[in-house]
C-alpha cells in the first residue's frame, strides 16, 4: 500500500468535507442546535401533573375534593361519554368512578397508566379518615379505548409523512444530482406539469399503504373503523398532498444528498416527537404545546382518530381537511416558485 496515495486521498476528503457548508452544518451545527433546544425544553423543573378524569355522579364532588389534595394530580370532572373519550385519546391517564368501592380504569399498556393509578390510590388512602377505602381496578380492553387503537391512526399519519418527505422530496434531489432533471429541462414540459405528473405517480402508492396499515390493525387487534370510508380516503389523500408539498418545497433548490437528508430530518424530527403519533400532545404546555398545534401531522392524526375511533363524518373533519389543503397549496406554490432543474 502506498501511503503517499492514502494521505492524498485522506487530505482531499477532509478538505472536501469542510468546503461543503451543508455537511458541516448537519454534522456539527444541527446536533448542537437540537441539544440546546431540547435542553431548554426538558430542563429540570417541577414534575408534570398526571391527568385524571372523575366520572360525573352523586359522589363525584367528594372524589374530586379528595384527589385534589395531591398536587401531582390534575383532576377534571367529566360526564361518562367525555371521560371515555378522554381516556381513549390519551388526554387522561386514568378514569375514576366514585362508587362503592371506587373503580379505577386505565389501559395497562400505556406508559403513564401505572403511575397514575398508584398516585390515585395513595391520595385516596392518605385522604381517608379511617381504614383505606376499597378500590377496584379495571383494565381498559374495549376496542376503541386501548393504546393500540390510539396508535394505528398515528402510524398511518406517520407513514404519509415519510412517503411525502423521502418518497417525493428525496427522490427529486436524487434526480437532480444524477442530472435527470437537467435532461427533462430541455423538453417542452413545464415545471408544473412535471411536478403534477410526478406526484400523481407517487401518490398512487399511498392509498394502498394506508389501507394495509388499517386492515392490519383491524384484523389483528380488532381496531375499530366506525366512520365512513369517504372521509378516511379524503384525509389520506389530502394528508399525502400536504407532506408531498413539504417534501417538494424542501427539495426545490437543494443540490446535494447530504443537504436534503438534513432538511428532511430537521422537518420530520419535531413531528415525530410532538405530532401526537405515540402519545397525546394535548397535555403539552407552553412553547411545546404551541409547536405541536401548528404541525400538520397533529391535525391529520386527530382527524384520522375521529374517523376511525368515532363515527366521524366528512363534516366532522372539514376543518382539518381545509387546514391540510391550505398547507399543501402553500407548499406547492412556493415549491413551483423556487424549483430548479439543476
Amino acid at each position: 500500500m502506498r501511503m503517499r496515495v492514502v494521505r492524498a486521498v485522506a487530505r482531499t476528503t477532509f478538505r472536501e468535507f469542510w468546503r461543503s457548508p451543508e455537511a458541516v452544518f448537519w454534522t456539527y451545527g444541527f446536533p448542537i442546535l437540537m441539544a440546546v433546544v431540547l435542553g431548554f425544553s426538558f430542563r429540570p423543573g417541577p414534575l408534570p401533573k398526571v391527568p385524571v378524569a372523575v366520572v360525573d355522579g352523586p359522589q363525584a364532588a367528594a372524589m374530586v375534593a379528595a384527589l385534589g389534595h395531591d398536587d401531582r394530580l390534575q383532576v377534571e370532572r367529566l360526564d361518562a361519554a367525555a371521560a371515555d373519550r378522554a381516556l381513549a385519546r390519551g388526554r387522561v391517564a386514568v378514569l375514576v368512578r366514585a362508587e362503592q368501592p371506587a373503580v379505577l380504569r386505565a389501559d395497562p399498556t400505556r406508559p403513564d397508566a401505572e403511575l397514575a393509578r398508584l398516585l390515585v390510590e395513595r391520595t385516596l388512602r392518605d385522604a381517608a379518615q379511617g381504614p383505606p377505602p376499597p378500590l377496584a381496578v379495571e383494565a381498559e380492553t374495549r376496542p376503541g379505548a386501548r393504546y393500540i387503537d390510539f396508535l394505528i391512526p398515528g402510524l398511518i399519519g406517520l407513514n404519509l409523512l415519510g412517503a411525502g418527505m423521502w418518497g417525493v422530496g428525496f427522490q427529486l434531489v436524487q434526480m437532480r444530482t444524477h442530472h435527470l432533471l437537467r435532461r427533462l429541462a430541455v423538453t417542452p414540459m413545464r415545471r408544473s406539469e412535471f411536478v403534477a405528473g410526478y406526484l400523481a405517480g407517487r401518490l398512487a402508492l399511498v392509498l394502498p399503504e394506508a389501507l394495509a396499515i388499517t386492515l392490519f390493525g383491524t384484523l389483528l387487534w380488532d381496531v375499530p373503523f366506525r366512520g365512513g370510508f369517504l372521509p378516511w380516503t379524503c384525509l389520506v389523500l389530502v394528508g399525502s398532498f400536504a407532506f408531498a408539498g413539504l417534501g417538494c418545497l424542501l427539495a426545490a433548490r437543494v443540490r446535494t444528498i447530504e443537504a436534503v437528508a438534513g432538511l428532511m430530518n430537521a422537518a420530520q424530527l419535531p413531528m415525530w416527537v410532538l405530532g401526537g403519533t405515540f402519545f397525546a400532545n394535548e397535555r403539552l404546555e407552553g412553547v411545546m404545546h404551541w409547536a405541536a398545534e401548528v404541525m400538520p401531522l397533529t391535525h391529520l392524526n386527530r382527524a384520522l382518530r375521529d374517523v376511525m375511533l368515532e363515527p366521524g363524518t366528512l363534516l366532522d373533519v372539514a376543518w382539518p381537511l381545509a387546514a391540510l389543503a391550505a398547507f399543501a397549496a402553500a407548499c406547492f406554490g412556493l415549491a413551483l416558485r423556487f424549483f430548479r432543474w439543476q
